[in-house]
């Protein structure tokens, strides 16, 4: 029973993350930070939270790192390049695919931690 409170927790935190990214980059739909010529984007943090999430054992910050990759994957997979592209309905069909993968996985991706 504790084990499926924590993968409730995993994915609402994973899936408000996504929710709060998505409602923030429309309403200012601002560029990545540039550092040195190179674009930053959501899903390079995504990847450092996720990493530090699972080295320390926490899911909160494992699920909003997960929530920041796996929200630009379908763009990324598009190949975007414009604000348009990350709302296309390629991109939010992605999006709502991997959102239903996590779902499906949540007790693969909380194995081990």
């Amino acid at each position: 029973m504790i084990f499926m409170e924590t993968q409730l927790y995993f994915f609402l935190i994973f899936f408000a993350t996504i929710i709060l990214t998505r409602v923030f980059i429309f309403i200012y739909p601002i560029s990545a930070p540039t550092i040195n010529g190179f674009r930053t984007h959501h899903y390079m943090y995504g990847i450092i939270l996720a990493s530090i999430g699972a080295l320390l054992g926490s899911i909160a910050i494992y699920a909003i790192g997960l929530g920041l990759f796996v929200d630009e994957l379908g763009y990324l997979i598009i190949g975007g390049k414009t604000h348009e592209e990350n709302y296309s309905k390629q991109s939010l069909l992605l999006l709502g695919f991997f959102i239903v993968l996590t779902y499906i996985f949540r007790e693969q991706l909380l194995f081990w931690m």
